[in-house]
């Protein structure tokens, strides 16, 4: 064999070298990806189970109104919703909840339904420390609440929330005055997934002539539907359910949303006059994940607009 043939041949044996090469090093990059891939999409999943689902945080709102007399100036409404006791939520967060609205020394406290995991049944010893626990929530002027959808299965539901001192609100609503004779409405909402709403009976106090500060307390969004299509005005609506989707991604927004929120999944909403504020909630439902989205309980300080 000549030369120059023994050369040409070494020359194809390293392109095909350099060629295995190139073939091997995509190969390795692709293999590594997948695992980089897996192991961040596992990573996020174990966030999302133990550590989103922990941390609770406490969202602050200014209400701003030309409607409020001037003697409702400074009060705190602390709101909680969808405890979901027995999903994510435990004996120790439940404490912890708990101590946490005593520090930020309400005037008025909403629970705004659903208190115990879907199909959750409670031992005695479950109902007895929850009414200990919940009973140790300090309002100066009030603590309502109102069913959600898994509250109706709950037959100790409202042996427990009275027994802690809440007034149960449902299609029906409380007159409170602080101060002065100049009072504000709370109007509690049935959840429309479980029950009929009555608007005609929850507003029966409602006089157009002489509007008084409105605050309507529902579970899920669809209740809110109800209120959009009547003729009632209304300066806060309060909700729950969706857990603004569990998990929040930037710009995307919630994931797990359905119907039954109906439009109503994000924190914050202005209507005309209603300000919407939709709670995240405290615990989680099927699949037990929170991203982004920490459990949390809002807290709204009123302003008398002069």
């Amino acid at each position: 064999m000549k030369k120059s043939e023994i050369k040409e041949e070494d020359n194809n044996i390293k392109e095909e070298k350099k060629e295995e090469n190139k073939e091997e090093k995509k190969s390795h990059k692709f293999l590594n990806f997948i695992i980089f891939l897996f192991i961040a999409i596992v990573s996020i999943f174990l966030y999302a189970k133990y550590i989103g689902t922990k941390g609770l945080i406490v969202k602050e709102y200014r209400v701003e109104s030309n409607i409020l007399s001037s003697n409702y100036s400074g009060v705190k409404i602390v709101h909680f919703s969808d405890l979901l006791y027995k999903s994510t939520i435990n004996n120790d967060d439940v404490k912890t909840l708990v101590e946490k609205i005593n520090i930020l020394k309400p005037d008025i406290v909403v629970f705004t339904g659903n208190l115990v995991s879907y199909n959750v049944k409670l031992k005695e010893s479950d109902i007895e420390f929850l009414k200990s626990e919940l009973s140790k929530i300090k309002a100066n002027i009030g603590a309502y609440a109102i069913y959600g959808e898994n509250d109706y299965s709950t037959d100790s539901y409202e042996d427990i929330m009275t027994s802690s001192n809440f007034k149960i609100l449902n299609n029906s609503f409380e007159e409170v005055f602080y101060k002065t004779s100049d009072s504000i409405y709370i109007v509690g909402l049935a959840s429309s997934l479980k029950d009929n709403i009555d608007l005609n009976k929850s507003f029966k106090f409602y006089d157009d002539l002489n509007r008084k500060y409105t605050i309507v307390l529902v579970n899920d969004g669809i209740s809110i539907k109800y209120i959009d299509e009547s003729t009632y005005e209304v300066d806060m609506i309060l909700g729950g359910y969706s857990l603004n989707g569990s998990v929040v991604l930037p710009i995307v927004g919630g994931l797990f949303n359905d119907k039954n929120s109906y439009k109503y999944n994000d924190p914050y909403y202005k209507k005309g006059i209603t300000e919407i504020f939709i709670s995240s909630g405290l615990g989680t439902k099927k699949y037990g994940l929170r991203l982004f989205n920490h459990p949390s309980i809002n807290l709204y300080r009123l302003k008398a607009q002069s």
